[in-house]
């Protein structure tokens, strides 16, 4: 049997790389502008931005398998038509070789192509979502969020010590590489620094040092370590159970997760 005629809507970093990968693996694809008259089609993957999915969903012929990939829209955004949410846990284009995890929901026939597209791909599914709101926001923090402190990071090393900006970014990196695999591994007891040590001298010569704009971020960051230090430290005397914190939560009050 043939497979679905696929169109890719939406000319971005996403829509490109996955329209050359599919093409790689020796699945035909059409890559068109969000803009542009759509080609007549079994199956539109909608690679657009989140807020212009709706738009786009609108404009597809009544019945066809509709897939998008706005990690923070559940699949209904797609309108009366069989539609699924494939989403990967990746930034693109991205380092050959890489995994790419991805989250498939939705109705069962639009599901069926996004599984046998993310193989295409060389993607794993990790399954559906219940909680997209959350779900989005945890992606955002390890992708937008961690490059735009490492990018601060830079900027101030720069600042510091007069090298370039690029010179600095490449020496930061084995620390902040580092720093990520050792998080990634063993959570909280890899974190390190003034916050985690109580070391409150050397955070209030941070904060006499640091740019005004940065300072939210720094006190943010110095205020969630500490807490995360405090938390796992009761949940290694047994005192918790494990369950997740809310963010500003007591670690010191009764368990959240009992």
């Amino acid at each position: 049997m043939e497979p679905p005629r696929l169109v890719i809507v939406g000319a971005g970093r996403l829509g490109t790389a996955v329209a050359a990968a599919l093409g790689a693996a020796g699945r035909t694809a059409t890559l068109t502008h969000h803009d542009d008259p759509l080609p007549n089609a079994d199956a539109y993957w909608l690679t657009v931005p989140d807020d212009a999915v709706a738009a786009t969903a609108a404009k597809l012929p009544a019945g066809a398998i509709a897939l998008h990939s706005a990690g923070s829209l559940a699949p209904d955004v797609l309108g009366d038509r069989p539609g699924a949410v494939l989403h990967p846990l990746m930034t693109f284009p991205h380092p050959t070789g890489a995994w790419v995890p991805c989250t498939i929901d939705g109705d069962p026939v639009a599901v069926a192509l996004a599984e046998e597209l993310a193989t295409s791909l060389g993607w794993t599914s990790v399954g559906p979502v219940s909680d997209r709101a959350s779900y989005h926001a945890a992606a955002c923090l390890v992708s937008g969020h961690l490059g735009a402190i490492v990018e601060d990071a830079a900027r101030l090393f720069s600042s510091a010590t007069g090298v370039s900006p690029e010179l600095a970014r490449k020496t930061l990196a084995p620390l902040a590489t580092a720093t990520l695999v050792r998080v990634l591994a063993t959570g909280p007891a890899a974190l390190t620094g003034p916050a985690a040590r109580g070391d409150t001298a050397t955070i209030l010569a941070h904060r006499a040092a640091l740019p005004q704009a940065l300072l939210p971020t720094y006190d943010a960051g110095t205020a969630r370590i500490s807490f995360l230090c405090a938390d796992t430290a009761l949940d290694t005397a047994g005192v918790k159970s494990g369950g997740y914190t809310p963010i500003g939560s007591d670690p010191t009050g009764p368990d959240d997760a009992s």
